[in-house]
């Protein structure tokens, strides 16, 4: 399916982002928000994306004014008419989305695609609340999606093969990079964080300072550490997006009670002024780590629940192994993916490691079965020629 015309139901800095990339592969691109206020808002974030790239020798003024004059603002539903398309972002509640998706359900031709930008609820639920099911997908984008590559294709139980291909050859148009994502709770990316971020969250809980957490976290490549991600995206996200992985998977994924206490206080992170870490005119105040802190065994634990959720995913086809590894390397920056990394670690060390975890820090880190199943065979990693791929 060649798609010419999309509509964005959401604005602010993810619908701005949505909106540039569609515009980008040469779309006409119409999106609703609130009121006429809102919408001018979003339309000035477009044209800011456009013009630094500008800046940046990226785009030439003709592009910039081509593109701008392909979009056009609407706080009214009219223009969803003729759409071929639908992207969806408005904030995460699913009475909200699907009530968006009943409407737009009724408001659009038949044959568009109806694409939510949710990054942990049920696409099959929001297929349910239409009379197309098997155009309703998941496509979620990374922030900033002007710049993130990165993009979950989720379908829903009756998402039609052919909506999924379509979505996925949007994707290379757009030049972003599609992972084919298993509907659940979390999806692949935000599930491997969560059980990151809530084990950084414990070790600070346990007496270890955040910046000790993040030096230990950044030892390994990775750009910013568990705590300050918390602080940047927000830990009320955090703590919402944790509550329902913790719903779907149970105790491994238990809030820490600082996490609760954080949530509970307002201390959301950089857009409440105070999180972890302290803020001043806007920006935050890391200092330096404690030094001669053992980082490898801070890092250790960090990641080792990481890789071992990751593994989980690989045993229940949330997505394949080049596929987890590439998502976590291009959703967050990893400079390998979970399973290359248990391979170069060795798998009978990696499970060694997650037993002893497990008996000091609970059931957590209990290891998975596909991880024992892989060390019984004798499929122990790099080391041994094969592992989760083969060497």
């Amino acid at each position: 399916m060649g798609f010419r015309k999309a509509g964005v139901i959401g604005g602010g800095i993810m619908g701005a982002g949505i909106i540039q990339a569609l515009l980008n592969a040469g779309m006409t691109v119409g999106f609703k928000d609130l009121n006429p206020e809102l919408v001018e808002r979003t339309l000035n974030r477009v044209r800011g994306i456009f013009h630094s790239a500008l800046k940046k020798g990226k785009i030439t003024e003709r592009e910039v004014q081509e593109r701008i004059s392909s979009v056009e603002g609407f706080s009214d539903d009219a223009f969803l008419q003729d759409v071929d398309l639908v992207i969806e972002a408005v904030p995460e509640r699913m009475d909200l989305k699907r009530e968006v998706f009943q409407a737009l359900d009724r408001l659009c031709k038949p044959e568009t695609i109806l694409a939510s930008n949710t990054s942990s609820l049920s696409i099959s639920q929001l297929g349910g609340a239409t009379r197309r099911p098997g155009r309703v997908i998941g496509m979620h984008w990374f922030n900033p999606p002007h710049v993130m590559k990165l993009i979950e294709i989720v379908p829903g139980l009756e998402t039609s093969i052919e909506t999924t291909d379509a979505l996925v050859e949007l994707c290379r148009r757009l030049n972003k990079i599609p992972v084919k994502v298993k509907e659940c709770a979390g999806f692949l990316v935000n599930r491997l964080l969560g059980s990151y971020v809530n084990e950084a969250v414990y070790m600070v809980e346990e007496g270890r300072s955040p910046q000790d957490v993040d030096d230990a976290a950044e030892s390994t490549g990775v750009p910013m550490g568990p705590i300050m991600l918390g602080d940047m995206v927000g830990w009320d996200t955090i703590h919402n997006a944790n509550t329902s992985l913790l719903d779907e998977y149970g105790s491994r994924f238990t809030l820490p009670s600082l996490l609760m206490e954080v949530y509970r206080t307002g201390r959301w992170g950089a857009k409440a002024g105070k999180g972890f870490y302290p803020y001043e005119g806007g920006k935050v105040l890391r200092e330096k780590g404690t030094p001669n802190q053992p980082q490898e065994q801070l890092s250790s634990r960090l990641f080792s629940t990481l890789i071992n959720e990751g593994i989980r995913c690989l045993d229940e086809n949330v997505a394949s192994g080049g596929d987890i590894d590439i998502a976590m390397k291009v959703g967050t920056g990893m400079p390998r993916g979970p399973l290359k990394w248990a391979d170069e670690i060795g798998l009978d060390i990696l499970l060694q490691r997650l037993v002893g975890l497990k008996a000091a820090h609970g059931e957590r880190f209990l290891p998975s079965p596909l991880l024992k199943r892989k060390v019984a065979a004798g499929h122990l990693g790099k080391a041994a020629g094969r592992g989760f791929f083969q060497y």
